[in-house]
């Protein structure tokens, strides 16, 4: 029987609230904020109308179907995103955006919230990923500003909602950048969490088939880049998204870059439904890695298949005792919130309430994020997690 949709009155949240952990700053700057950045800047784009650039960000099934189709159009709002004062606003949007909307099922054509305040997601937490090194112009921009103006974003937001609103920044590594830019922004990851910016963690993204690290002295060497990243950060890797990335190289991967969390470990399911091998889900469970899920980019980009099989696979996860999270990855260019995504997966009988709830559980357990509260929570760690200090 499906559920009549998302009623916040019946599910239970964390003390904390909502933690959102899995939010790319290229996709959360609603399509308009960017065209009208792009037009106030002078920046060239490669259609002339806003109703052709609209449509050219706007990720759908159409114009999805892969993570190489989905990813290829961020260049363009990375460009947009460039520079300290472009990169400072794009943060405060997307920050403001999330406190705003993403607790609610439908917004308004003004970004307003339509879904009553009382029937909302109590979103409390956010942490933002990107990589700065694709905010810098090529280097016309020098990275510790770039980095500077994101962080001033952060700290101006948290301090506008008065504590209610938790939010750091998580540094994307680039599986498509050469090695030597990867090793400066780890190095410098290290340097600013050590000064205090709010800099949480380090992850791995872009196309998987660019770098799948099978190879081992690639893996070599991006192990040695998050330990170059330091004890202050937290670790999570997009890993096993696409069939780039075998079973194998997905285990060695979690293992030689002692990830905490892995964004879409999909991998683990299809070996599992196709190959009959569980050893993928027995990896997750016995090294307590949280996996990072996102409903409608998964669907967009075909890693998930449809709507049932999400559900299978979040049963499949439950039955072997992996724990998982949900996220946007990209609300803006994809039109969704939180809400809206897990109202999807409640209307086609998906997931349940207690899914639902036990993932918020995860997502306040795992997070990154410095706990807010005088009475801390005892955070779940992974099984190598004694790389992290407070």
């Amino acid at each position: 029987m499906k559920n009549a949709g998302l009623d916040t009155s019946k599910l239970r949240f964390p003390e904390e609230g909502v933690v959102e952990q899995h939010v790319h700053l290229g996709g959360a700057v609603p399509i308009h904020r960017l065209f009208e950045a792009a037009v106030d800047r002078g920046i060239r784009l490669p259609v002339t109308s806003f109703s052709e650039f609209s449509n050219l960000l706007h990720r759908r099934r159409d114009n999805s179907g892969s993570l190489e189709k989905y990813l290829e159009i961020y260049e363009v709002a990375e460009r947009i995103q460039s520079g300290p004062r472009a990169l400072r606003e794009s943060v405060l949007i997307a920050l403001n955006g999330a406190a705003r909307t993403q607790g609610a099922t439908t917004v308004s054509l003004d970004g307003e919230a339509l879904t009553p305040l009382k029937a909302q997601l109590p979103i409390k937490a956010l942490e933002l990923r990107f990589n700065p090194m694709k905010r810098n112009s090529g280097g016309i921009w020098d990275l510790d500003r770039v980095m500077l103006a994101a962080c001033s974003g952060v700290s101006e937001v948290k301090t506008a909602y008065k504590g209610t609103l938790q939010a750091g920044l998580i540094i994307c590594l680039g599986r498509d950048l050469p090695m030597d830019q990867n090793r400066v922004l780890a190095e410098k990851s290290a340097r600013w969490a050590k000064e205090g910016l709010p800099v949480v963690g380090i992850d791995l993204a872009g196309p998987e088939s660019a770098n799948t690290l099978e190879d081992p002295r690639a893996l070599e060497e991006m192990s040695e880049l998050y330990e170059l990243a330091g004890p202050k950060v937290g670790r999570t890797v997009h890993c096993g998204e696409t069939r780039a990335v075998n079973l194998e190289t997905f285990k060695k991967t979690l293992t030689g870059l002692k990830a905490d969390r892995v964004g879409h470990p999909l991998v683990v399911a299809r070996s599992y439904w196709e190959d009959g091998d569980p050893s993928g889900l027995e990896f997750l469970r016995e090294h307590n890695i949280v996996a990072e899920l996102c409903v409608v980019s998964n669907l967009l980009t075909g890693a998930v298949e449809d709507i049932d099989t999400y559900g299978r696979l979040l049963n499949l996860f439950d039955e072997f005792g992996v724990r998982y999270t949900f996220s946007t990855d990209a609300p803006a260019l994809q039109k969704t919130t939180l809400a809206s995504e897990l109202q999807l997966l409640l209307d086609a009988g998906a997931a349940s309430p207690e899914q639902l709830e036990a993932s918020f559980e995860t997502a306040a357990d795992s997070s990154f994020l410095p706990d807010p509260k005088s009475k801390k929570r005892k955070r779940s760690k992974s099984r190598w997690a004694g790389h992290v200090q407070a």
